[in-house]
This record gives C-alpha cells, sequence and structure tokens, in this order.
C-alpha cells in the first residue's frame, strides 16, 4: 500500500479546508471549485477533503462518537458536493475526559506525519478542553497525555474487531487491565490473555498495545490486529514501572520500517501470511516470493537493526542471516 505523497502546500490546503468549512455553517462549503481556486485535479481536492474527514473524524475510536467539537459530513455529489460541519452538542463533564483521550490519540499521528499545522489545530482544542477538567483529575490527564500515547507513522490495517482500540484507550484512561478473548499469537492456536496495558505504540504496520501478560514484568507487544473479543477490567489496576518512558523500549523504531537504506530478508511462514501480509510492508522490494511450502519471502529495503528482530519475534516471521 503506497504511503500518500504529501505537496508543500497540501497541510496548508487541509487546514484551510478544515476552517473554511467551520466557518460556512449548516449550508456547507462547496468543492469543486476548490480545483480551479488552487490549481489542482479534482482527485487532489478529493484526497484533501479524505484527509481532513479522517483528521476531524478519527476520534470515534473512542468511546463517545465525534471529534472534540465536531465533526465533517459529505453531502452532494460531483458538481454539488458539499463539506458540511456539524458542531457537536456540550458533552457532560463527565465524558469529558474519555473525549480528550480520543482528541490526544488522534494528535500524534498529524505529527508523526510531520503535518504540524493541522496538528497545532487539534492542539489548540485539547489545551482549551483540560482547561476545565477538574484539579482532581488534571494530574492524571497530564500524565496520561505524556506517557500515554507514543506515535511512528504507520499505515492503516484492517481491524478484525472495531471495538478493540475503544477498550484499550478505555484502559488507558482508567489505567486498568485487558482482557483478550481470542489472541492470534504466532505458531499457536488463538488463546485468551490479560494484558496490562502500558502505552498505545502506533507503528507503520499498525497499532499495538505494549505492556505485559498481567502477573508478568517483562512488556511484549500486542498487535491489536490480531484481536477479538477484549474488554478493560475496571477491577484490575495496572501500575507502571517507576520511570517508565515509552522511547526507552521503542524510541529505535519497532518493525523493519524505520533505519538507514539497505537490505533485509524475511520469510513468514504460511500460518502467518494472513496476519504479516495483509497489506504490501513499507519498504517492501518487489512483489512477495512463494515458497513450497506455503511461506513467502520478503525482501525490504532497510539496513538490519535491532527493531526487526522485535518485531519478527512478534510476528513469527524468520530474518535470513540470523
Amino acid at each position: 500500500m503506497p504511503a500518500h505523497t504529501f505537496t508543500q502546500d497540501g497541510p496548508r490546503r487541509a487546514l484551510d479546508l478544515l476552517l473554511r468549512v467551520q466557518g460556512a455553517g449548516p449550508r456547507g462549503l462547496q468543492l469543486r471549485p476548490l480545483a480551479e481556486e488552487w490549481g489542482i485535479s479534482w482527485q487532489s481536492v478529493r484526497r484533501l477533503v479524505a484527509l481532513v474527514e479522517r483528521a476531524a473524524n478519527e476520534p470515534t475510536t473512542a468511546p463517545s462518537k465525534g471529534g472534540a467539537s465536531g465533526r465533517v459530513e459529505r453531502a452532494g455529489r460531483g458538481a454539488t458536493a458539499r463539506l458540511v460541519w456539524v458542531p457537536a452538542a456540550e458533552a457532560p463533564k463527565r465524558g469529558r475526559q474519555t473525549e480528550m483521550v480520543a482528541l490526544a490519540a488522534s494528535l500524534g499521528p498529524w505529527r508523526a506525519l510531520g503535518i504540524d499545522d493541522v496538528a497545532a489545530v487539534l492542539q489548540r482544542q485539547l489545551t482549551g478542553a483540560l482547561a476545565d477538567v477538574p484539579a482532581s483529575r488534571a494530574a492524571l490527564m497530564h500524565d496520561l497525555l505524556d506517557r500515554g500515547f507514543y506515535y511512528q507513522p504507520y499505515m492503516p490495517r484492517q481491524m478484525r474487531d472495531p471495538d478493540a482500540v475503544n477498550a484499550v484507550l478505555t484502559a488507558l484512561f482508567y489505567r486498568c487491565g485487558l482482557t483478550v478473548g481470542r489472541y492470534h499469537s504466532p505458531r499457536r492456536e488463538a488463546e485468551a490473555v490479560r494484558i496490562d496495558p502500558w502505552t498505545l505504540v502506533q507503528a507503520l504496520d499498525g497499532m499495538y498495545v505494549l505492556g505485559p501478560r498481567s502477573g508478568a514484568s517483562k512488556p511484549a507487544m500486542w498487535a491489536l490486529h490480531r484481536m477479538e473479543d477484549v474488554d478493560w477490567q475496571a477491577d484490575a489496576p495496572v501500575r507502571l514501572p517507576v520511570g517508565y518512558r515509552p522511547e526507552t523500549l521503542v524510541g529505535h523504531g519497532y518493525g523493519p520500517f524505520i533505519g538507514e537504506q539497505g537490505e533485509v530478508v524475511i520469510c513468514v511462514p504460511a500460518s502467518e501470511v494472513p496476519w504479516v501480509l495483509e497489506s504490501p510492508l513499507q519498504g517492501q522490494i518487489g512483489e512477495p516470493e512463494p515458497l513450497e511450502d506455503g511461506a513467502f519471502r520478503v525482501r525490504l529495503g532497510v539496513k538490519h537493526h535491532l527493531g526487526i528482530d522485535l518485531w519478527a519475534r512478534g510476528c513469527g516471521v524468520t530474518v535470513e542471516g540470523q
């Protein structure tokens, strides 16, 4: 899956589009004239619209639907296509904390992609929301925003269980455990596991929960796309190790996607192909090479590093030559 290419003007146009839609009122903003105004193709306008929709509406992964201050909706088609801003009703204060968690979760990916002007809009919304947090919750919220999320640019995977992210966000906010009814571990039957979630990691190949099995001390990476029947456990408190920082474990770049240019070859066993090769891997060179036993050999354009070994162990993948 090729990454989107953002031109120098793309982020500014996305921000301009979002602000103009918010100020256009209930009739919305007509989209077709933007192609002529900006001197770009209609296809490019549609890509910018999709970008703005994702920025404004992505926090739907949290328990309460919609963004912190509203959402965008499309109306009409072709020449009559419009984008409409729908303000959110004022939320009760009891639910504001989880809304802020969703807003914080959407802020990191924009920063990780380097689209700082869009991230600045989300940051202002988050700062304003934090001003209304009761003093008894303020320290907890700032601690969550400081250590609850760790971001790297990623390519989205299809989520097997759409409620998994909701459960993870809720568990992070309340600092409690997760139960996973079926976790599709590499080279073993699906099993039920209990996890102490420390951090939600967004890596290039999807989202992961970083934390140990309940009762253990050594953390592991748990892929959200391998989880089914996920729930949070209010009666299972999670305590982070003293001095814990996510970057001490994954700051090198989790997975075979960040590193110096080079080449590494991995072998994906047949049982893991549906999970690992669901989408083309970032930096993949050519097409995967099928092997006689149903496995695939894949060449990646990155030099071998520690993050590859950690990712390979978690995915049941073999790094050739190691």
